[in-house]
């Protein structure tokens, strides 16, 4: 028995489309019009058939490099049915609401879990596996780019810069990874009062903090957090989930070097992007249990936290006496400080 559909043929050898029909009779394919034979006869298993979706149109394409264009996806299923049983699954499937939401479902569940655990348990492992050259290296960079774009050599006195040097020593001798420096540069046009934690082991202070702060005990309570941003990895990781692709090539791959585009991306990210909620808290802990095992109270780190909050609105309110601004930008990518200030309580 024939079977056969009615669509459009392309040679292959020109643009010119013709008007056919294609027919199946005794398992054997051929195209026809006008009684005169384009292509076929040949076995069904030689074509190559464009899956159904939705209403577009079927291609099947012959072994010399013609193709038979049609509307009818349903004559071309019962064509395939014999020999592909299975080959409406995709249409059944795309039309069917029930399998459409329940496909949706897994993949915003997938999403979820992938966003949530898996790219941050990924950057983690990727950070804590990076070689320490690697590090310096990025580090470096990102202060050479801070001090070309945002940073001022620091004005402070270098008998002031000795000293409180000589006072965050034995801070600085605790951190068990790597061995870190303090630089202090002027940041009155930019970060105003900040410290950040560059992967090289780097910490910078800037002028500005120094002088909100009334007792060095304040300064070194913002040191034990930003050594725990660095005991933690918290930067890399940071910028190794904000670079998904980078992370699962290096996962499909093993290459460390594929993930050098998103690393190169650190020195200009530190400064756009914050630490999340889970990483402030994490080096707020770190730096309180820190602190204890020197001797100096987290209160210190509660109060440098609440003055940089009253900066911050006065600032707003433009009532600031000093001019050097900026002290609200340290607080923007932190979690709110009362919050903070209550799990440290609890320290």
């Amino acid at each position: 028995m024939a079977a056969s559909i009615i669509g459009t043929w392309f040679s292959g050898a020109d643009s010119r489309p013709q008007s056919a029909r294609l027919t199946l009779a005794d398992g054997r394919i051929s195209v026809c019009t006008d009684g005169m034979v384009l292509a076929g006869p040949l076995a069904l298993a030689q074509l190559t058939v464009s899956s159904r979706l939705g209403s577009t149109p079927r291609f099947l394409r012959f072994p010399g490099g013609g193709s038979f264009e049609t509307a009818d996806n349903d004559g071309v299923d019962r064509l395939l049915a014999p020999l592909y049983p299975h080959h409406g699954l995709l249409h059944r499937l795309e039309s069917s609401l029930r399998y459409v939401l329940f496909g949706l479902v897994v993949t915003v569940a997938f999403v979820w879990g992938a966003v949530r655990y898996g790219i941050p348990t990924l950057a983690e492992v990727t950070a804590f596996s990076l070689p320490p050259e690697l590090n310096r290296q990025i580090g470096d960079g990102a202060l050479e780019l801070l001090d070309s774009r945002l940073f001022a050599p620091s004005t402070l006195p270098a008998a002031e810069q000795a000293r409180l040097r000589a006072r965050f020593a034995a801070l600085l001798a605790s951190a068990a990874t790597r061995p870190l420096q303090i630089e202090f540069r002027d940041a009155a046009r930019s970060l105003g009062a900040n410290a950040l934690a560059l992967p090289s082991g780097t910490i910078v202070f800037t002028d500005q903090l120094v002088r909100l702060a009334e007792r060095d005990e304040e300064l070194m309570a913002v040191l034990a957090h930003e050594i725990g941003h660095l005991e933690r990895r918290h930067a890399l990781r940071q910028v190794l989930q904000a670079s998904t692709l980078g992370l699962v090539a290096m996962a499909v791959t093993g290459d460390v070097s594929s993930v050098s585009s998103a690393v190169a991306a650190i020195p200009v990210l530190l400064t756009q992007l914050g630490y999340s909620r889970a990483f402030e808290h994490e080096a707020d802990r770190y730096g309180a249990e820190l602190l204890a095992r020197h001797g100096i109270g987290t209160a210190h780190l509660g109060v440098m936290l609440s003055r940089l909050e009253n900066s911050r609105d006065c600032v707003r309110h433009g009532d600031c006496e000093s001019s050097a601004g900026g002290w609200q930008d340290y607080l923007s990518t932190h979690p709110p400080t009362a919050e903070r200030l209550r799990l440290l309580d609890a320290h």
